[in-house]
């Protein structure tokens, strides 16, 4: 099993013993190199799955039966094995120990999940400007509902319904802005709290933008001091960087999979056990509940399983459990250095050329580098980068588009809006965002600097 005290040799480890062959030298045909090994520096929107959880999951898979609902061996084998993930997650996070893991699709449904039980208490959501649309939009559309009442109506009067729940809902989250400095401000966010009935306060542990990481701990503390709840998103933090819920007074903490190697489908929500027995399900039908009487009554679990609906995707939550514990071995102190190398190198070489602006500084600089090439669009370069290098990366806003047009000094978007209306996506105002993780290499760096070398000649 691969344990790593030190960076010594860490390039050696990644490119031989981390990722299988088929991953790291998948071919691609380009116009410069012909055939050759693909470079992935889209890692902020998903990761390749670590080879230890490859095997994991195919030896889960031999073992393979119905979690939680079978008397045969493979159900009792495939269930304690699926329990265990749990517990490496809380571990990972060291969630308190009252704590439930909460395993869903992704974090855009942990985050629909954590907005459905909230939209039944008093109270207002702040969330920060700086927010993927995942953590922000569930809360409006879960706020929205509630606010409008309960009244039902006719399937032709849904479009106004629609229109009514966003107005409504945008009025019960406030959003907190970054500064100048694209930094958030504790003066600000204490005035916030002040001035507004908070019930829960939503934040990005890292800007999936430019890398951005706040003072979790120190605005933790500003949170718990005004009665609120703390939900972090952690999906562009937990791979890079360590994370300790307790010391850092997170309430709740959502995160994909697919973000730390582990692409097959599931995320997950921590959060108290005492918070989460008080609600029915967020979805309910087969599995999640012990009986239903002859009125149709159904008697409840107040438990894990209560919010575990339907055939539960066990081979999602065993692939997180299996790549929480191999970044574990591997030390997140380890992982973040070598990130940061790659980067920086890719970054000040970046700097050095005029023709390219950059949208992150040194102080902000994680895994993730925006950026433009003067003179040409954004999804140009994505597309030339792909199609002349064999290079991936992505272009657009990311899906925090408050964000682009902050850091584009965009004022009036009535053009983008008319044109999106009418089918026209091409105004959307975008950025190029590369992004480095554990499966990127020197020489994946050498790559993109040559291409963009070329390209701004």
């Amino acid at each position: 099993m691969l344990i790593c005290n030190n960076m010594k040799n860490f390039n050696t480890i990644v490119s031989k013993e981390l990722f299988s062959n088929e991953i790291l030298n998948y071919q691609v045909e380009t116009e410069k190199y012909g055939r050759t090994n693909y470079v992935n520096l889209d890692n902020a929107a998903t990761t390749p799955p670590l080879l230890e959880v490859q095997n994991g999951v195919n030896d889960f898979l031999a073992s393979y039966g119905s979690i939680h609902r079978g008397a045969g061996s493979k159900s009792k084998i495939s269930t304690e094995i699926y329990e265990e993930s749990r517990e490496v997650i809380k571990d990972f996070v060291n969630a308190p120990k009252d704590s439930y893991v909460l395993f869903s699709e992704n974090t855009t449904e942990a985050m629909n999940l954590t907005s459905y039980f909230f939209s039944f208490l008093k109270g207002k959501v702040a969330v920060s400007a700086i927010e993927h649309s995942s953590s922000w939009l569930p809360w409006v559309k879960a706020e929205g509902i509630k606010a409008i009442g309960r009244e039902q109506v006719k399937l032709h009067s849904m479009e106004t319904v629609n229109h009514q729940i966003q107005i409504a809902g945008r009025e019960q989250v406030v959003r907190y802005d970054v500064n100048d400095k694209f930094e958030f401000d504790l003066n600000s966010i204490e005035k916030l709290l002040q001035k507004n009935d908070v019930k829960v306060f939503v934040l990005t542990a890292s800007s999936n933008i430019n890398g951005y990481c706040p003072e979790i701990k120190n605005i933790g503390k500003l949170v718990h001091k005004y009665n609120a709840l703390f939900v972090v998103d952690a999906c562009q933090y937990l791979q890079h960087h360590e994370i300790d819920m307790q010391d850092m007074g997170i309430d709740f903490l959502a995160a994909s999979g697919h973000k730390f190697y582990a692409p097959y489908g599931s995320g997950f929500l921590v959060g108290s056990k005492k918070f989460f027995d008080e609600f029915l399900p967020y979805q309910i039908g087969g599995g999640n509940l012990p009986y239903i009487t002859e009125e149709g009554e159904f008697l409840r679990y107040r438990n894990q399983l209560a919010h575990d609906p339907g055939t539960s995707n066990s081979v999602g939550a065993v692939a997180m459990g299996l790549a929480l514990k191999q970044l574990s071995k591997l030390g997140i102190d380890n992982v973040k250095n070598y990130e940061s190398k790659l980067a920086n190198r890719l970054f000040a070489y970046m700097k050095s050329n005029e023709k390219i602006q950059l949208f992150v500084n040194d102080d902000h600089l994680n895994t993730v580098i925006p950026f433009r090439i003067s003179g040409m669009d954004s999804v140009e370069v994505a597309e030339k980068l792909n199609t002349v290098y064999g290079i991936g990366v992505r272009a657009g806003s990311f899906c925090v588009y408050q964000v682009v047009r902050k850091l584009l000094k965009l004022k009036d978007e009535f053009d983008i809006v008319s044109s999106v209306k009418n089918g026209d996506i091409s105004k959307i105002p975008s950025l190029v965002r590369a992004s480095i993780a554990l499966c990127n290499t020197e020489e994946d760096v050498d790559r993109m600097i040559e291409a963009l070398n070329e390209m701004t000649k």
